[in-house]
């Protein structure tokens, strides 16, 4: 009996390690760890001092695990290097992202998205946020609106949204299908929120751009304005088109002084919301699919940690990124489909 024991425990004894074994085979001895090199990154003259202070922070948090932190050379650079494992953790865009599991499926996954304050409009009484796009446009369009923003709750995406003058709106002019013929503001053909996703919601509504004047009942010109997103509404508020796209919510600026201290003039109150185009969303900490998912674990819980701390939020700053939220890879189903789009249909 006491063999039959001891052949147990030697048994289970060897099974544990094998276990053990199975669950660290995927950890790399060091875990490289990319940051994109966005220009407002690389104008910071300290900033290798900064990834280095979140390298250290990293190894403090994660016992037993080397990390090796830099900036990538490009972004293309960074989503290659994803894509052949030699870089295990990235700090890519969404539009990488969505690239990445497009055209390499199973390679890399999303574990965190980049979070901004978010407007008191795109939050429900219970502090989830509004996914229901009619809710979000009626709360925007509320007398008193002023974009402004929730106390606590944060947000891992943006809208870019269409605007018309409230006097047209009120005549009528309230849905996409309202634009053929007509002339719409938007930023340049690089754009996301200024040109790329309004093509999208375009074409969602079987319409499309035209940078002349529209020759069928498909058609919405699109005039491009320099300047930014308050270029293009005050290009609307000035009776230089019909419509304009921006992002949620581009009134809420120190561009709009001049036009507020007109009387009875106020940016909100003459404007109207009639659409919103798919969430994009912000940034993405992805990882590899292959990496261990307890090390996915502790990276996640990690950063989330060291962005709630004062250095960890004065490194991260450069990137823009005020705090991060667990994402799954549907939530840039989104992103996938503007990135298809810009793949077979705008780059004809």
């Amino acid at each position: 009996m006491k063999k039959i024991s001891r052949l147990f425990l030697a048994a289970l004894s060897s099974v544990t390690v094998l276990a053990s074994c199975a669950n660290t085979e995927n950890e790399p001895e060091t875990v490289v760890v990319r940051f994109v090199p966005s220009n407002s990154a690389l104008a910071d003259p300290a900033l290798l001092v900064k990834i280095k202070s979140i390298e250290y922070m990293l190894e403090e948090r994660i016992e037993n695990t080397d990390f090796d932190l830099d900036i990538s050379t490009s972004y293309e650079a960074l989503t290659e290097a994803m894509i052949s494992g030699q870089v295990d953790v990235g700090f890519l865009t969404s539009q990488q992202y969505a690239f990445v599991t497009t055209e390499e499926p199973g390679k890399v996954e999303v574990i965190l998205s980049s979070v901004r304050d978010a407007y008191a409009a795109q939050i429900d009484a219970n502090g989830d946020p509004i996914t229901d796009l009619d809710t979000i446009i009626e709360n925007v369009n509320k007398p008193g609106y002023a974009a402004q923003y929730h106390e606590t709750e944060k947000v891992t995406s943006y809208y870019s949204m269409l605007l018309v003058k409230t006097t047209d709106y009120n005549a009528g002019f309230d849905s996409v299908t309202d634009l053929v013929g007509k002339k719409v503001a938007t930023g340049s053909a690089s754009s996301g929120s200024g040109y790329i996703y309004p093509a999208v919601l375009l074409d969602q509504n079987g319409l499309s751009f035209t940078p002349g004047t529209p020759a069928n009942n498909t058609e919405v010109q699109n005039v491009t304005i320099s300047g930014g997103h308050q270029s293009q509404i005050l290009a609307l508020l000035n009776g230089e088109v019909d419509a304009a796209f921006a992002f949620l919510d581009a009134r809420l600026s120190s561009s709009f002084d001049a036009y507020n201290s007109v009387s009875g003039q106020n940016v909100f109150a003459d404007t109207k919301v009639i659409a919103l185009t798919t969430g994009i969303y912000n940034d993405t900490i992805s990882v590899v699919s292959s990496m261990d998912n307890g090390l996915k674990t502790q990276i996640q819980e990690a950063f989330i940690d060291i962005i709630g701390t004062d250095v960890g939020k004065q490194a991260l700053s450069v990137y823009n990124h005020t705090g991060y939220k667990v994402a799954t890879d549907a939530d840039y189903d989104g992103e996938r489909e503007v990135y298809i789009f810009k793949r077979d249909v705008l780059s004809k």
